[in-house]
């Protein structure tokens, strides 16, 4: 029987991903491989029983539902493979589900006012918080992610009927999506590059300004910690208001305000709009929490 790190890059090289989900493929099946060792199982021997035994220990350590669904989604894929190579009869994981996901929702996003607050709480007077306040604008009015954020570059943004920036997606390798931006996201990236003084077209869009790394692009690391900082300085200081709430934020007072749910798809690049219609289910639990009916009820009698 081969090596399982070999076998491993076998599965991980049949995989018809990009290089980010094969290196994500990769660290989950390292995780389900340490276990496996940790429990003093002997890989080439597991039962369905230890696949299941595997998901109710990832229940037991609390992991969220969408962490374990993915976990065992890999593990699914490494079973059907090693089934159609012929190094296990059967695919033992065959049938394994995933834990429900709940549909509620429970992601933090912010109110209108909140938005206002969290704008007029920055000081624009430094480069650092033209910067801030540039990339807060961005996000929160069109709900692009950090990641994307950090991808662009000032050549990006092109001027004509309409401004647009190009976008490389999440999980894409191109930018092959572009996103009209008006004039409110325009001006404050605008002040912010003026005031920057680069305006060479590879140049990232946003940069540290850091001693030593002053124009090197900022990292999701940096934005996260970054709108984190404002947000507990409002007040939300909470797990559940992320970079990510500005996000849905943008996805959920769109809707409100009388986007469509095919317009908000559009913004926010989702390949599916059943993907958009879970915001469409924050909006639903605020109305039963502040329902008109029982109002109404209660007025009658």
């Amino acid at each position: 029987m081969k090596p399982v790190n070999e076998v491993i890059s076998e599965f991980l090289s049949y995989q018809d991903v990009n290089a980010l989900s094969r290196n994500e493929y990769k660290c989950v099946v390292n995780y389900f491989t340490r276990w496996v060792v940790m429990n003093g199982l002997d890989f080439w021997q597991l039962k369905r029983s230890d696949i299941l035994r595997y998901k109710s220990d990832m229940l037991k350590k609390r992991m969220s539902v969408y962490t374990i669904g993915l976990y065992l989604t890999v593990v699914r894929k490494l079973f059907e493979f090693l089934s159609l190579e012929g190094y296990y009869d059967d695919n033992i994981a065959l049938g394994v589900k995933s834990p429900k996901k709940d549909t509620e929702y429970r992601k933090g996003y912010l109110s209108t006012d909140q938005v206002k607050e969290l704008l007029g709480k920055i000081n624009r007077e430094s480069i650092v918080g033209k910067r801030d306040y540039a990339i807060i604008s961005l996000m929160v009015r069109t709900g692009v992610r950090r990641v994307e954020v950090c991808r662009m570059k000032v050549g990006d943004i092109t001027s004509g009927e309409r401004t647009l920036i190009n976008l490389q997606r999440k999980g894409k390798v191109d930018k092959s999506c572009r996103i009209g931006v008006t004039d409110k996201v325009l001006d404050a990236i605008h002040d912010y590059l003026v005031c920057r003084g680069d305006m060479a077209e590879d140049s990232p869009l946003f940069i540290t300004h850091k001693k030593g790394y002053a124009t090197q692009g900022v990292s999701d690391f940096m934005i996260s910690k970054m709108i984190k900082r404002y947000l507990c300085a409002i007040g939300l200081d909470d797990k559940h208001y992320t970079c990510h709430s500005l996000r849905h934020t943008a996805a959920i007072l769109s809707l409100k305000a009388g986007a469509s749910i095919y317009d908000v798809q559009q913004m926010l690049g989702h390949t599916s709009i059943e993907t958009t219609r879970v915001y469409l289910r924050a909006i639903d639990a605020e109305k039963r929490v502040d329902n008109a009916a029982i109002r109404r009820l209660d007025e009658l009698f």
